[in-house]
This record gives C-alpha cells, structure tokens and sequence, in this order.
C-alpha cells in the first residue's frame, strides 16, 4: 500500500524551496535528479478509470517500468492506494507480466477483462524533472520527498506541473503529517488531493473528477 501526502507549490517558489534548512535537517545526503516520461493508457470507454485505477509505463533512464494502481482513499489528507510495478523492454504495456504481482481481488479484476490489452490506448502523457530528498525524521520515519516540475499533455492540450509528494517509506504517519505542517510554515504550500491521473484526464476530457 503506497501511502503519500500531496502538496501544491507555485514555480516562482521552487528555488526557495531548495534552501529550505529544512531539508538540510532531516536529509541523508544531496538529492537526486531524474527526467522521467510517462504514457498512461486506458480503453476507449476508461474501464480503468471506471474501476478507480490507473494504468502507465514511465521511462526512468534507459529503463521503462509498468505501474498500476488501484482502489484506496485519501484521509487527512494521506493518499493510500495500492500500487504495483515491473519493469518492460519498452513503451508498451504487458499485462501479462503485472498480473502475477497483484494480489488484490478487485484490482486484478479490472485487469482481466477480456481483450483489455488489445483497446488499450494512450491518453495523456506527463514529462517532468524529479528531485527527490530521503528524509529521516523522529519517530523511526524515513519519507521520501519528491519536488516534480514538468508539464502534463494529452493531445494538443498542456498543463503545468509543479507539485511535491511526501511518500511514506516507513514509520509513522503522524511523523509525516508533523513534518509536512512544519514544511507549510516555512514557504507557501498547499494541501492537493489531485494525482498526476486525474490531472491528465481532466486535460483529455475537460472535467474535473475526482474518482482517481
């Protein structure tokens, strides 16, 4: 279960952002820096996104990895969704290679449709610059924070992207919620419950749904 709190900052903050003490604070070390790409795909219908799920293979160096997600709630402004991810030869999706992985019923369920690979078709894309702090902070908490700037595209269309995750990656989660109240007193920041899906379909089909 992937657990992660969403905020919104405006481009003119970003370089602030960076000087933030702290990120010096709570970091392990200087943070990376990756160009990430990625195709999400749905039927001509959205059977994935009528059964809450989200389907994308994102370019991460010289490899390409599948993501799937499904299901899950956001409370308190926490994020938890079940995910699942392998990596593929290339930009296209193999089902095949995910279905072993999920153990979730419903989830792997929406995967199952009949002849659902074959009217898999690309939706929207998103391109962005990924900066990510390990950060360990009090109570055993290790969380990763990850500052994204990139555009999102679904044909002709473009849309801005400018967001921070903080990604449990364990202990616990009041440790998050503390850190991230203290992280909105030092710059600008707002709570966000949009993923990068329904940003992309909002952009594909002109409407705001929060069913992802």
């Amino acid at each position: 279960m992937e657990i992660e709190l969403k905020l919104s900052i405006a481009p003119r903050d970003v370089d602030a952002f960076h000087q933030l003490p702290l990120l010096k604070e709570y970091s392990s070390g200087a943070p990376e820096v990756r160009e990430l790409f990625s195709i999400y795909v749905d039927t001509p219908g959205l059977h994935l996104k009528q059964h809450r799920s989200a389907l994308r293979v994102r370019k991460v160096g010289d490899r390409w990895l599948q993501t799937y997600k499904g299901g899950g709630k956001v409370e308190a402004g926490l994020h938890q969704r079940h995910e699942w991810e392998c990596e593929v030869s290339g930009p296209e999706i193999d089902i095949d290679s995910l279905l072993p992985l999920i153990d979730n019923p419903s989830a792997r369920a929406a995967l199952e449709e009949p002849g659902l690979a074959e009217q898999l078709r690309e939706v929207f894309t998103t391109s962005f610059q990924r900066t990510t702090w390990m950060l360990h902070l009090p109570q055993d908490t290790v969380v990763e924070l990850a500052l994204d700037q990139g555009f999102v595209s679904a044909g002709d269309d473009t849309a801005v992207l400018c967001e921070i995750e903080l990604e449990l990656k364990s202990g616990q989660t009041d440790a998050l919620l503390a850190f991230s109240r203290t992280l909105r007193l030092a710059i600008s920041l707002e709570p966000s419950n949009i993923s990068k899906a329904q940003r992309g379909f909002a952009l594909r089909y002109s409407e705001a749904d929060s069913s992802l």
